[in-house]
């Protein structure tokens, strides 16, 4: 299978390069959010007016917002694919990726002290207000940690450990405001009071996304404050374990791995095995399909959903796997993993080949399943749904599980 998860992949880092979402090719501008399918789409104005900067092309457009979310994990997934292949253009496109960020897209408040230090705006397109999400600012802490433990070169140029930790000082301040004294049914009481912040963290999505953050940031700086927020929220997620939709899962499994691998408790182990299990049981045997229940997207027990939910799944069980050394659930995660690479798009259209998009039919056999204007099967997504399929393929041809990289 090993010479299917390269090609695989190889296509893949391809569709970035020549579908439009990289434009230009060399990084240099960033990274788009995504591609959307025009035709037949009736969330299409819904779209456009939430995410009002848009390229047009013959029956797609390219969703132009460059996000920092987006931008860090494309920028970690060619470190990747420079390490695998051995080609010096994947590291000259991380890091203008990562120069785009720091130097050009003015997502990064270095000055601005009406807003938190060291905070990514959620896009470079938005204006007046910054909108300041707990899982985006999340991946942006961690990654940038990741690349520079990995390239001290990267880290001297750009800074990214100081911008890292300074945002987990924020982070933390905002999660233990918000976090308060909660009634875990009302949601209300899980938004910033003070409404700078941004996100449900009743939900693992930002929840445990956040402790990830933490997580990583405590591994610089020993801030005890970082595992006493982590050890809170999980036993919240003890409490209501079993409460949760199968998108849920895998965030509360990713959240709890990273926790584990930098904090010493017994309940992120504890809620590993829980969660890993949970997700497991929730592919089928015989198809390694896991059905989609996120509230932002179409559902349906034969319905994929590669924005939400088996992007993630793939991430989470890849690590517990390698990780935590269970083996019970093997078979599932291979079965998954390799259902996905089989409905890889091989379309000859350039906005296609090479992609996997939000959501797949498996009834039908084919991309579809209905749309949302931030889910469904016309949204191709790059950060959300590309690239962690593209780590979870280069993590397998390494060898190793992006918690123990």
């Amino acid at each position: 299978m090993r010479n299917k998860y390269q090609t695989a992949l190889k296509a893949n880092l391809e569709w970035f390069l020549n579908s439009g979402v990289c434009s230009p090719r060399d990084g240099s501008w960033g990274v788009a959010e995504r591609v959307v399918i025009t035709k037949n789409n009736d969330s299409l104005g819904q779209i456009y007016h939430y995410f009002p900067a848009w390229s047009d092309y013959e029956g797609y457009s390219v969703i132009e917002a460059r996000r920092a979310d987006c931008n860090f994990q494309f920028a970690y997934q060619m470190l990747l694919a420079y390490e695998i292949f051995d080609d010096e253009k994947y590291y000259k496109i991380a890091e203008n990726i990562l120069h785009y960020l720091y130097h050009r897209s003015g997502m990064l408040n270095r000055s601005d002290k009406e807003y938190p230090d060291a905070v990514w705006n959620w896009s470079h397109i938005t204006w007046h207000k910054p909108l300041i999400y707990f899982d985006d600012n999340a991946w942006a802490c961690t990654i940038q940690l990741l690349i520079a433990r990995k390239y001290p070169a990267l880290d001297k140029k750009f800074g990214m450990k100081d911008f890292a930790v300074r945002l987990a000082d924020e982070l933390l301040i905002a999660f233990n405001r918000t976090y308060g004294n909660v009634v875990p049914e009302d949601k209300n009481n899980w938004l910033d009071p003070e409404r700078v912040w941004a996100g449900r963290l009743d939900l693992p999505h930002w929840g445990s996304l956040a402790c990830m953050a933490l997580a990583n940031a405590y591994a610089e700086s020993r801030n005890r404050k970082f595992l006493e927020a982590a050890k809170r929220y999980h036993k919240y997620l003890l409490l209501n374990k079993d409460r949760y939709n199968n998108s849920e899962k895998c965030y509360a499994l990713i959240g709890a791995e990273w926790s584990d691998k930098y904090f010493d408790d017994k309940i992120f182990k504890e809620l590993i095995m829980h969660f890993a299990q949970a997700v497991s049981n929730a592919i089928d045997t015989k198809i390694g399909s896991i059905s989609a229940e996120h509230y932002e997207s179409p559902n349906g027990k034969f319905l994929l959903d590669l924005i939400y939910t088996v992007n993630w799944a793939l991430l989470g069980l890849q690590s517990a796997r390698f990780f935590m050394d269970i083996s019970s659930f093997e078979s599932k995660y291979f079965r998954l993993l390799n259902l996905v690479v089989s409905i890889q798009d091989r379309s000859k259209e350039k906005h296609f080949r090479g992609c996997w998009r939000g959501m797949y039919d498996l009834e039908r056999k084919e991309w579809g399943g209905g749309n949302c204007h931030e889910g469904g099967a016309n949204s191709i997504y790059t950060g959300w749904t590309n690239i962690p399929i593209s780590w979870v393929l280069s993590f397998e041809l390494k060898n190793k599980s992006m918690i123990e990289y």
